[in-house]
């Protein structure tokens, strides 16, 4: 039975409906040439009838059975296109047979609770069907655009590049199984001349019995190809401290508490200082003046440069905050520019500024841009605190559906692509209310700073649940996306290791007069120590929930190092001393030597058996606790 890659021919496998018929029956004369030194092979196909082109670009990675694709459609005739409808630039049918369930693994997406990223399986028998797809126009919001499809000898790791709203089919019969991939909501007629993208697909092929494989694949995949790039490497998300829950607690964030602050964080080996939603307005609430991007010279009376410039003396990066895509009703953008906002049906309070207009993202860019230039900014963080979706279908027509969204989601990404062009070395942070627009393409320019705001509203009263619900963000997200970075609140191992990650936030008030300084400063050496692991392979050795009488326990590995590390976590609830889960990828014939560590102080190595690793029991007598084990071949 063939399960071939579903890119075994020029074309990838994508569909779609032109006035009613089957793209196929219209369009079938394909021309196109691959360029041996990018790798990518163009085809474009023209509907003779209507003018309408249809563009493939698709580009085989090295090193391994993957590729990704691009469908674009131009109207080239005088008149406007047919209907355009079912647009899927991924529909994949592979046969099945009558073999037994197949798993789809994703993942939960982020929606401000404690199982924001936690693992899910669904299983797949005949007629059964699954559809995945995120809420109201961001493309992490409830759901995931990360799966990988498991058939229990090998299977197929998926990834979609689309910042909106997006949706996945899974559909299985009695002989095959069809996948399929796109916008959620598109059907659109071009005028002549217009030209549009759809999502970008990235499929990873994989063997074997073990989903791990796959996951790891594609994880891989996006770390070498689709993650910012700092010199010779991967730009690794750094350790922060932002003073905004300070502002939130006494409303004293300005330049002089920032300046005192960075003296600290220097201190304590921190990475980069970051101003937060602080800054700018005329003097209202922070989340009403979002579009009034003026310096408030009550807090900050010689601008934000003092502050840049004292990050910068003490060798840190300096994160400023954004959010330029919402537009309250009032503020100077609001005001002086109504013509850039699209607004919703019932809400005359919240308007989103339309990248899809060229001049309102001329007029943003240029003035992010120019802000960037004068601070001195190296993180840009872009927040993204609506729902957009209710915009976007009261600027359509009937029939152009889907076309403010497409044209809004293409304007972030030129956005985002020409600050990068005009400032060399500038890193994206990307939040969207904690980690809520995650996707292949977001993924390629940006990382996330702020994963998930379950650690911050959504667990200011939860208690232990707060380090579960990281434990849940960390070891889920980092199945799929390398670079990330979590807050820490509190300092016990077992906090900051339930938030271990390639980043690392640091919340809570560091100039307060009991702030554990030593502890700090140990914290965030080991989290350096173990950094390059974290690049590496990435498994869950037991099932990851959010139940507090459970362990949670994972592991990096880097094969081409034969080292890595895994952390178990006892949680405050679990009647368990011990908890059996052994090592992945350790080798037969190799010797290792292992670093057990209850405290940030790190333990003396000593040689094991490779069968002990593989068999690895571990004890925590504490619950809550956390053990550091360290590893390496001799």
């Amino acid at each position: 039975m063939s399960r071939r890659s579903p890119w075994g021919s020029p074309l990838p496998p994508f569909s779609m409906r032109i006035d009613g018929a089957d793209s196929a029956a219209r369009i079938s004369r394909w021309h196109g040439d691959l360029d041996a030194e990018s790798r990518e092979r163009i085809m474009t196909a023209r509907d003779a009838a209507s003018g309408l082109e249809v563009t493939t670009t698709m580009r085989r990675l090295p090193g391994r059975d993957a590729a990704e694709w691009l469908l674009e459609l131009e109207n080239t005739g005088e008149e406007d296109a047919p209907l355009v409808e079912d647009i899927l630039p991924l529909d994949w049918t592979m046969p099945m047979g009558g073999e037994p369930a197949i798993t789809i693994h994703h993942a939960n997406g982020s929606l401000c609770r404690v199982d924001d990223f936690l693992p899910q399986d669904a299983k797949l028998r005949v007629d059964d069907e699954l559809v995945i797809e995120p809420t109201a126009g961001r493309s992490s919001d409830g759901a995931f655009p990360f799966v990988n499809i498991d058939w229990g000898t090998g299977g197929l790791a998926l990834a979609i590049g689309w910042s909106g709203g997006w949706r996945m089919t899974f559909q299985r019969s009695e002989n095959a199984l069809r996948v399929t991939a796109g916008m959620a909501r598109a059907s659109l007629s071009l005028k002549p001349g217009e030209r549009v993208r759809t999502p970008r697909i990235l499929a990873v092929r994989w063997n074997g019995d073990d989903p791990d494989i796959g996951t790891n694949l594609l994880r891989r995949t996006i770390l070498d190809n689709y993650t910012p790039r700092d010199g010779d490497g991967p730009a690794l998300p750094p350790i922060s401290h932002p003073r905004q829950l300070v502002f939130y607690l006494t409303g004293h964030a300005g330049e002089e508490d920032s300046i005192r602050a960075i003296g600290r964080a220097r201190e304590l080996g921190l990475e980069a200082f970051w101003v937060d939603a602080c800054w700018y307005g005329e003097g209202g609430d922070w989340a009403s003046e979002v579009g009034t991007w003026d310096v408030r010279r009550d807090r900050f009376p010689r601008g934000l440069k003092p502050v840049a410039d004292a990050s910068h003396e003490n060798d840190m990066k300096f994160i400023l905050w954004f959010e330029p895509e919402r537009v309250q009703a009032g503020t100077r953008i609001h005001r002086e520019h109504p013509e850039f906002l699209l607004s919703a049906p019932g809400n005359d309070s919240t308007f989103l500024l339309d990248l899809g207009n060229s001049d309102a993202r001329r007029y943003i860019t240029d003035m992010i841009s120019d802000t960037i230039a004068e601070v001195g900014i190296d993180i840009y963080r872009q927040d993204f605190n609506m729902d957009p979706a209710p915009h976007w279908k009261a600027a359509d027509t009937s029939d152009r559906i889907g076309m403010a969204e497409i044209r809004h989601i293409e304007g972030l990404y030129a956005m985002w692509d020409e600050l990068k062009e005009r400032h060399p070395g500038l890193l994206i942070d990307n939040c969207a209310s904690g980690g809520r627009r995650l996707d292949l393409e977001t993924t390629r320019r940006s990382y996330p700073l702020w994963r998930s705001d379950y650690t911050d509203v959504g667990a200011m009263d939860e208690g232990n649940n707060l380090q579960i619900g990281a434990q849940s963000q960390t070891a889920g997200l980092s199945r799929w996306i390398p670079l990330h970075s979590a807050s820490v609140w509190t300092f016990e191992p077992y906090d900051v290791r339930s938030s271990f990650s390639t980043g690392l936030t640091l919340y809570t008030d560091i100039l307060a007069e009991d702030y554990p300084v030593e502890q700090v400063k140990a914290a965030v050496e080991e989290v350096k120590r173990l950094r390059p692991y974290l690049l590496g392979d990435m498994h869950l050795l037991v099932p990851l929930t959010v139940e507090r009488h459970d362990w949670c326990a994972y592991q990096f590995h880097r094969p081409d190092l034969g080292a890595g590390c895994a952390v178990f976590l006892r949680r405050d609830e679990s009647p368990f001393l011990t908890m059996a889960a052994g090592l992945r990828e350790i080798e037969d014939d190799a010797r290792y030597e292992i670093s057990l560590s209850r405290t940030f102080d790190q333990e003396p190595f000593h040689e094991i058996g490779t069968w002990d690793l593989k068999q690895l029991t571990v004890s925590i007598p504490s619950a809550p606790g956390s053990v550091l084990l360290e590893y390496r071949r001799v």
